[in-house]
C-alpha cells in the first residue's frame, strides 16, 4: 500500500476490533483478506459468485442494524470504515450461543462447511425477531446452500428459539474521511457530496463506477489488475438514501434492495413478490436501485416496476444534472441513455393514488435466486362503475429492453378485462418478441405473459389480494 500516516491509513472493524487495512496488494475481497491476511477461516469459499451463503458475514449498516453479506463478492475497498461479523466474533458472544446451540440440538450440520454462513444469515434475523414464522425464515436463508443436512433441521432450529439476540453496539467510526485508499494497483476514490463527484467525473475518464458490486465483482477476481480507479459512490448521503416527499419519493441510486425493500413492504406492497425474490437476503444487502437499472438488462426486476410507476431519472453529468423519464432511458439491449460521464444519481417515483392498484410477478427457472426468464408489472385505476380507467403494463425479459405492452393494455381497458384467447394473443404479438436461451424458449414466454395477463385478470375480478406467483 502506498505509505500513509497511521490516522490516515485504511481501516475498518472486524469483531470490534479496529483493523488495518495494511499489505494488500491487489483489489482483494473481503472473503481472500479474512482468510489469508486475518486467519479467520471459519469464513468459507464455496462458489465465490454469491450463491452459496458459505462466505456469509454480517455488517452493520448505518442505523446500527445487523445484515447478512456474501464477502467474496465485496471488495475490502467497499466497507472502510464498517463494522463486520464473522463466525469467530458471533461464537465469542454469549448472546448468540443459545441460536448455536439451538442449532446444534436439532442436528443442524453434519459436513458443517455451510454452517458458518447459516448461523450468519440467523443471526441478522433474530436480531430483529422474536418468533419469526417459517416463511420468514426460509426467505432468511434462500441465499444459503446445504448439500447434506437438509433444510428442515436448519429451520426447526431457528423455530426452538423463541427470543432476540441482542449484539453489542458497533463502533462508531464517524464517516470515513479517506479521499483515496491504494491497493496494489487499484486506487479508490470517495467523493462525499454531488459537487466533488462532479469535479472527479469532470476531469476524468477512465473509471469504473462501484456502489453495491454484486454485478461486476463477479468479474473483477482478486488481482492485481492493469492500473485502475474506482469511483465509489456510497459515501455520498444523497445517493444512499430514500427521502419523503408529499407525493413522492426520492430513492438514491445508492440505495440497497434491501431499503427498497422495506419501502415496498409499507407503500408497494404487491411489489414484494418480485422484490424478495431478488438474489437474497445477502445480495439485497449490497444491490442497489441505481445498480439494477444501470445495467440496463431487458430482465432487471427493478425496470418493469419503475415503468408503471412513471419514474423519472434524474442523471449527473460534468455540466450539472438532467431528469428524463424512465420510459426514455431504455435505448437497446445492455444501452440507455446515458452520455458519457453520466451516472444515475436518483429515482423520483410518483406514490400511489386513491383508487390505483398495482401487480407484480417474476417467472424465473427456480423460486429463489434466480435471474427473471420474464416479468409482469401493472398499475391500474378503476372508476366508479368498476371499469378500468386507465391502465399501464411494463413486462420484462420478452423484448431487448424493459417494454410497455400498450396494445395489451388498450384491450384490456377496452374490453373491462372480459377479453378472449385470441383478441389477447393478437395483442401480445404487437407488443412483445421474445427470444429462446437457456432460461426458455420464445413459445413459453409468450405462453407465460398470457399466463400472467390471466393472473391479474383473476386477482382484479375476484377483488382479490394479488395471486402470489406460487398459486394456481
Amino acid at each position: 500500500m502506498e505509505k500513509q500516516n497511521k490516522q490516515s491509513e485504511p481501516s475498518f472493524y472486524i469483531n470490534f476490533e479496529k483493523v488495518l487495512a495494511r499489505n494488500i496488494d491487489s483489489n482483494i475481497s473481503l472473503l481472500n483478506f479474512l482468510r489469508h491476511n486475518c486467519k479467520f477461516t471459519g469464513t468459507k469459499e464455496g462458489c465465490s459468485e454469491g450463491d452459496c451463503g458459505a462466505c456469509s458475514v454480517l455488517i452493520f449498516d448505518e442505523t446500527g442494524s445487523l445484515a447478512p453479506v456474501n464477502s467474496c463478492i465485496l471488495k475490502v475497498g467497499q466497507i472502510l470504515d464498517k463494522n463486520i461479523v464473522t463466525i469467530e466474533g458471533a461464537s465469542k458472544l454469549s448472546s448468540a450461543k443459545p441460536l448455536i446451540e439451538a442449532l446444534n440440538s436439532k442436528a443442524a450440520s453434519q459436513c458443517g462447511f455451510c454452517t458458518p454462513g447459516f448461523v450468519m444469515a440467523a443471526l441478522a434475523l433474530k436480531e430483529k425477531h422474536k418468533n419469526p414464522s417459517e416463511s420468514v425464515i426460509h426467505d432468511t436463508i434462500s441465499g444459503n446452500l446445504c448439500r447434506c443436512t437438509g433444510y428442515r433441521p436448519i429451520v426447526d432450529g431457528i423455530l426452538s428459539l423463541e427470543e432476540k439476540i441482542k449484539f453489542p453496539t458497533p463502533i462508531s467510526c464517524g464517516g470515513s474521511k479517506l479521499k483515496t485508499a491504494v491497493f496494489g494497483n487499484t486506487t479508490y476514490i470517495y467523493p462525499k457530496s454531488k459537487k466533488e463527484l462532479i469535479e472527479f467525473i469532470s476531469k476524468e475518464k477512465n473509471y469504473t463506477i462501484l456502489s453495491g458490486g454484486t454485478d461486476w465483482n463477479l468479474e473483477a477476481e482478486d488481482s492485481n489488475f492493469k492500473k485502475q480507479k474506482i469511483l465509489f459512490l456510497n459515501n455520498i448521503k444523497e445517493m444512499s438514501t430514500i427521502k419523503t416527499l408529499a407525493s413522492s419519493f426520492e430513492i438514491g441510486a445508492c440505495v440497497t434492495l434491501s431499503k427498497f425493500e422495506k419501502l415496498c413492504r409499507e407503500f408497494f406492497h404487491p411489489f414484494l413478490d418480485t422484490i424478495i425474490r431478488f438474489g437474497s437476503p445477502q445480495i439485497r444487502t449490497a444491490a442497489t436501485v441505481g445498480g439494477n437499472l444501470g445495467t440496463s438488462s431487458p430482465i432487471g426486476d427493478l425496470a418493469p416496476l419503475f415503468l408503471v410507476l412513471e419514474a423519472k431519472l434524474s442523471l449527473l453529468g460534468p455540466r450539472g444534472e438532467r431528469t428524463i423519464p424512465i420510459k426514455d432511458f431504455f435505448k437497446g439491449y445492455r444501452k440507455n441513455s446515458l452520455k458519457r460521464n453520466e451516472l444515475i444519481v436518483k429515482v423520483m417515483v410518483p406514490k400511489t393514488k386513491k383508487g390505483d392498484s398495482i401487480f407484480s410477478w417474476k417467472l424465473s427457472k427456480r423460486y429463489d435466486q434466480d435471474i427473471s426468464t420474464l416479468s409482469l408489472a401493472a398499475k391500474l385505476k378503476m372508476d366508479k362503475n368498476q371499469a378500468i380507467e386507465n391502465i399501464i403494463l411494463s413486462a420484462g425479459g420478452v423484448g431487448p429492453t424493459p417494454l410497455f405492452l400498450d396494445k395489451t393494455g388498450k384491450l384490456l381497458k377496452d374490453s373491462n378485462l372480459l377479453f378472449s384467447q385470441n383478441a389477447l394473443l393478437t395483442a401480445l404479438s404487437h407488443d412483445i418478441s421474445p427470444i429462446s436461451d437457456l432460461r426458455g424458449t420464445a413459445t413459453y414466454r409468450s405462453a407465460a405473459m398470457v399466463g400472467l395477463i390471466r393472473k391479474m385478470q383473476r386477482s382484479v375480478i375476484s377483488g382479490e389480494k394479488q395471486h402470489s406467483i406460487m398459486s394456481i
